[in-house]
């Protein structure tokens, strides 16, 4: 019984060890546009890809009432993560919003509510720090968002990026 005992808890000890060798993380992403009036933000979740030490993809959908985003990431990360659970990135990525708002128009002088929808092609760039707490496998991060709309050529660098982060395999 001691023998088995020993071995489940070294193999507990090599897992948790080595979490950060595992490839995909999957969790829960925001993101808040810091110069918009009432701080509009945007959450939903989000899934990442390991494919080397440095070096990941990630994908996210999001959003909130009128506004659903889809996206993808490409990031790389400053330091070694086997060595480190501190870590600083960068990364560019792109996406499309998806909007729906309601206008009111008149019509023979009585008012009508329209539905207006559009997409936007948008590119990204952010840079962001985060921590992962191998004892329960989760890594939380936060950064700063620059995007870049495509259709009108806007650019709006005001976005603070917050997520958490649960590594399975």
């Amino acid at each position: 019984m001691k023998r088995i005992t020993l071995a489940l808890i070294l193999t507990a000890l090599y897992f948790v060890s080595y979490g950060q060798d595992h490839k995909w993380a999957f969790g829960f992403y925001g993101d808040v546009q810091l110069e918009a009036p009432a701080y509009s933000g945007s959450f939903g979740v989000q899934a990442k890809y390991d494919f080397a030490n440095r070096h990941a993809l990630q994908a996210q959908v999001h959003g909130r009432s009128g506004l659903v985003m889809l996206g993808a990431d490409y990031l790389f990360s400053f330091l070694d993560k086997t060595k480190s659970n501190f870590n600083v990135f960068v990364g560019a990525g792109l996406g499309e919003e998806f909007y729906t708002d309601s206008d009111e128009i008149f019509l023979n002088d009585q008012p009508a509510t329209i539905k207006v929808r559009d997409n936007v092609f948008v590119g990204n760039g952010q840079v962001g720090l985060s921590y992962y707490f191998p004892a329960v496998g989760l890594s939380l991060y936060s950064g700063y968002k620059a995007k870049f709309s495509f259709e009108d050529e806007s650019f709006e660098p005001n976005y603070l990026m917050l997520g958490v982060r649960y590594h399975l395999w």
